[in-house]
């Protein structure tokens, strides 16, 4: 909001893009360094000049993969995420100067290590050579682990978020989790990439050899130690807070009720993390697999279609893990610091809370279009004026969509197109002003640990999410909000949405319009003509008290008493479905 937004659909799906291309050369960048130091003493301990030959011609591979591509993806996910998200960016760069110090001098030796050992084949002696690789790899790892702290940070911020410590920061609840599970892919992308190279040897001996040995030392290693990784990964992330089994819509947080919900339909949960996950397991597994099998099977005779086909399986379960950390992450940019929508919490320091117009309460007080320093305001829009207030409601109503359009942009598009990648259209398809107000309320609520309410101000404040969905909370006045209800009324289809206010349904049609349309209403995904069985308006009454009961996915009744048995009359007063309709409890 401090910044000129870049107008592109989606713009996270860019920044994904580049970075699973660049996470994937960068982990062999890794992986490979140690690939090439063991590999060369392996041949020149035992006399095998084909082998070492191989290492030889890999190292060229090597160098320019990792310091040509590598490095223009790098400079790629800078270049996407400052325009992207430029107030993370920035605070990212603020807080972290001295760790993106560490790493660069690490990065440069890296390079210079990288070009002395291609071109000391010749020029150096063995242990010299060997000496020049290992601090290559060294270095590389070193650029690992610094990198690492900061990507951890993102999703645990830790005691950061009181202290503002560089070594807290860094230092975070996933940190070390996180550099051993990295350096277990690393391992594994040595071997799959090792493999690829290996594809176009054309001594069987010489491919036998490599194909056994990338296998057996690297590919299956790598198999083992990065699910161990994994789980001490999860471990921690929910230890510090990261709603896990909730975004996967998950029953419990243990290993086997994760991995169920990964491959359910749960209504709960974000999908698009769930499908993740489960592409990235089952890519691990037939990636193994295939591994083992072209290993005890065709050693000698593979080629590169199966050596490519192994390639896209890692490069797939790599590509999914990454949006699924991605997604464990949402709705923070920032873990408590600021969410997506480079919306933040208030801060402070000793003890004094720091002030920050762009935080949920102050944007909620002062308003959002009025804050954000290169919004599009609209002419006319002047709430509270009279010369807006004694506009037709149609012009006024026109004004607010508008109005609710920029909010949209500012607030909403950096997940969210109109109808493409998670298009709102379809969401709000259907739906009334009142009825969307009441989802933008329930987005996200401030909760303790326990999940007692608490504010936004509270340094260990989590999250209570509407379905799992892991969305950030609106903020703005609650004009804002109306005139986003709005907009996104309009968008689902309702061209007249804000002219006027709904009277012409009861107070129990009201009510199911308000509270129950988004999840219930004829084109929602669960119409509310499936689940009636007839009931009266006392059993609907008792099961509105309990929603949450009968059904977890479902959040308590928002309403009042009364509307409660307005609804329940309603609900009663709908004809059931056809006999033979198959019907869901």
């Amino acid at each position: 909001m401090n910044y000129p937004i870049w107008g592109l659909p989606a713009p996270g799906l860019l920044i994904a893009a580049v970075a699973i291309v660049h996470v994937f050369i960068s982990h062999f960048a890794v992986g490979g360094g140690l690939f090439l130091v063991l590999a060369e003493r392996k041949a020149r301990g035992e006399g095998d000049e084909a082998f070492l030959a191989f290492v030889r011609s890999l190292s060229r591979f090597f160098i320019l993969l990792t310091l040509v591509l590598g490095a223009l993806t790098g400079v790629g996910i800078w270049f996407t995420i400052a325009l992207v998200q430029p107030q993370a960016t920035s605070a990212l760069v603020t807080a972290f100067v001295w760790g993106w110090a560490i790493e660069w001098t690490f990065f440069a030796v890296e390079i210079a290590a990288a070009m002395v050992y291609y071109y000391g084949w010749d020029r150096l002696d063995a242990r010299t050579h060997l000496r020049v690789g290992w601090i290559y790899f060294v270095s590389a790892w070193a650029s690992l682990a610094v990198i690492s702290g900061i990507l951890s940070f993102m999703a645990t911020s830790g005691e950061w978020v009181t202290t503002r410590s560089f070594s807290d920061g860094i230092l975070n609840p996933t940190y070390w989790p996180t550099v051993a599970l990295r350096t277990a892919v690393a391992v594994g992308l040595a071997g799959l990439y090792a493999l690829l190279a290996g594809s176009f040897v054309k001594d069987a001996g010489l491919k036998a050899r490599l194909a056994r040995w990338t296998v057996t030392r690297w590919i299956v290693p790598a198999a083992v130690l990065i699910p161990a990784t994994l789980l001490w990964y999860l471990s921690a992330a929910v230890d510090a807070g990261v709603a896990v089994a909730e975004t996967l819509g998950a029953k419990g947080g243990d290993a086997g009720a994760l991995l169920a919900a990964v491959f359910s339909s749960s209504a709960g949960g974000h999908p698009i993390v769930r499908h993740a996950a489960a592409v990235t397991v089952l890519g691990a597994v037939l990636l193994v697999l295939g591994a083992l099998a072209l290993a005890g099977l065709r050693a000698r005779t593979y080629g590169r279609v199966e050596a490519g086909l192994l390639m896209v399986l890692g490069f797939a379960s790599m590509g999914a893990s990454e949006w699924v950390r991605e997604g464990l992450r949402k709705p923070w940019v920032v873990d408590r610091y600021m969410f997506v929508n480079s919306v933040r919490l208030p801060a402070s320091a000793n003890g004094a809370v720091l002030e920050d117009p762009f935080t949920v309460e102050a944007l909620g007080e002062r308003g959002v279009l009025a804050t954000a320093r290169f919004a599009a305001v609209p002419a006319g829009y002047r709430p509270g004026f009279p010369e807006f207030e004694g506009l037709e409601p149609e012009a006024r109503a026109g004004i607010m969509a508008e109005a609710g359009r920029e909010i949209f942009r500012l607030e909403c598009a950096t997940c969210h197109t109109q109808s493409g990648h998670l298009g709102i259209r379809r969401l709000v398809e259907g739906q009334g002003v009142a009825a969307i107000e009441v989802t933008l309320d329930s987005l996200a609520l401030p909760v303790t640990a326990d999940g007692e309410p608490t504010s936004w101000s509270d340094p260990q404040v989590r999250l209570a999410t509407r379905l799992g969905r892991r969305m950030p909370p609106f903020a703005g006045t609650g004009v804002e909000k109306r005139a986003l209800a709005i907009h996104l009324a309009r968008l689902g289809g309702d061209a007249e949405a804000g002219a006027a206010d709904s009277v012409s349904v009861d107070m129990g049609g009201e009510a199911f319009e308000t509270y129950c349309t988004a999840c219930h209403g004829p084109d929602a995904p669960w119409p509310i003509a499936d689940r009636l069985h007839g009931r009266s308006s006392d059993e609907f009454f008792e099961l509105l008290g309990r929603l949450n009961e009968a059904q977890e996915d479902m959040p308590p009744f928002a309403g009042t008493e009364e509307e409660r048995a307005a609804l329940a009359k309603h609900l009663a007063g709908l004809p059931d479905p056809a006999p033979e309709e198959e019907v869901t409890p």
